[in-house]
């Protein structure tokens, strides 16, 4: 038995050296340095979307490629995963039992360089399992001993990961309200682009109106350049949702649109989405430079304007499209006031100006 062999052994059989851990999910080609060549692993697929009842069994397996030069003892296992509240960040989680109910045909092999391989998995969903959303992932982890590296070389191993989203069903089942599936927690413009000390005068004056309300006033000083958007999924499944946001003015013409990236709400989670939106520039500016005509396009909106939000959400039986209007005022007062003081300035100096412009066209 040769040295290597006899590593090899030992090291399957113990626990797992210590490594710094590379997150490489749902990525191709994770790589990191190493003595005989970069190691590499590729897996595929890189998701798996399972529905299942109580009591069902599934079979299927993942393709993995050793994309180094040097042969990798695996060490396959299987963890849950959850997201965090509105960032979406996975975190992996080990006590959950719904990990137990995906079993790995033979989890510790060796890869040989440039070697596919398929691994084998069952899905088994016990009887009285929850239904609802379960989320595991599969993780791929070569175990090399210290040799395969250099002396004193930070020793970076790639692990890749499988992710598998199990909705398991039961036909006693009741469907959540489509209504209450998907939830619009916010969506608004930021504090720090309205006129809050506006809108809270203005606030104060409308509701010394008997029967008024003032708590949808939104006050800006120029077009708004981003919105503030919380989703939350209510479902006990997951559901992928894209949309559009699109900005009227009073006219009901179109003056700004920006796309919401197609994203996976896990169940019972809030997602908090980053909407940029550049308002559209008008026909009669584009022959001024770029500099001026982005000024003025975005620091000349005046009036009432709204914000409408349509989404597509996967998995809602009937297709529907949800859709929520959110309003706000444009005043330009950066602009406008100057403007303001300038008519005034020359309304009152008009006599003078109309004597000057005669006296000049009298000399000529």
């Amino acid at each position: 038995m040769s040295k290597l062999d006899w590593y090899i052994r030992q090291l399957m059989c113990s626990k797992p050296l210590k490594y710094i851990l590379i997150f490489f999910l749902l990525l191709i080609g994770s790589e990191a340095g190493a003595q005989t060549g970069r190691l590499g692993l590729s897996v595929s697929p890189q998701i798996f979307e399972l529905d299942a009842f109580l009591g069902d069994s599934i079979e299927n397996n993942i393709e993995i490629e050793n994309t180094s030069a040097v042969a990798m003892p695996m060490n396959v296992r299987v963890v849950n995963f959850s997201a965090e509240e509105n960032s979406g960040e996975m975190f992996f989680d080990e006590t959950l039992e719904s990990r137990e109910w995906l079993k790995i045909d033979s989890p510790n092999f060796i890869l040989e360089p440039g070697e596919r391989k398929n691994i084998n998995f069952s899905l088994d969903i016990p009887d009285n399992a929850e239904p609802g959303g379960h989320y595991l992932v599969v993780l791929f982890e070569p175990q090399l001993p210290s040799f395969y590296f250099k002396e004193q070389q930070t020793r970076s191993i790639p692990i890749i990961g499988v992710l598998v989203m199990a909705s398991i069903k039961s036909l006693s089942l009741e469907a959540v309200d489509i209504d209450k599936q998907i939830e619009i927690v916010e969506f608004t413009i930021p504090p720090e682009q309205r006129m809050q000390n506006l809108e809270k005068v203005l606030a104060s004056m409308i509701n010394l109106i008997p029967s008024a309300s003032a708590e949808s006033i939104n006050i800006v000083d120029k077009t708004p350049s981003s919105f503030l958007l919380s989703i939350k999924n209510n479902d006990i499944f997951h559901h992928k949702l894209e949309g559009d946001l699109i900005v009227y003015n009073i006219f009901g013409k179109k003056i700004g649109e920006t796309k919401i990236a197609r994203t996976t709400i896990l169940p019972s989670k809030t997602r908090q989405f980053p909407v940029e939106i550049e308002p559209q520039m008008p026909t009669h500016l584009k022959w001024l430079p770029a500099e001026i005509s982005s000024f003025l396009t975005n620091n000349t909106s005046l009036g009432k304007y709204k914000a409408e939000l349509v989404l597509s959400v996967d998995n809602l039986k009937d297709g529907r499209r949800l859709s929520v209007l959110t309003g706000f005022w444009a005043f330009p007062w950066r602009v406008g006031i100057p403007l303001l003081l300038l008519t005034i300035i020359l309304f009152l100096i008009r006599k003078r100006i109309f004597a000057a412009m005669k006296i000049l066209i009298s000399r000529t």
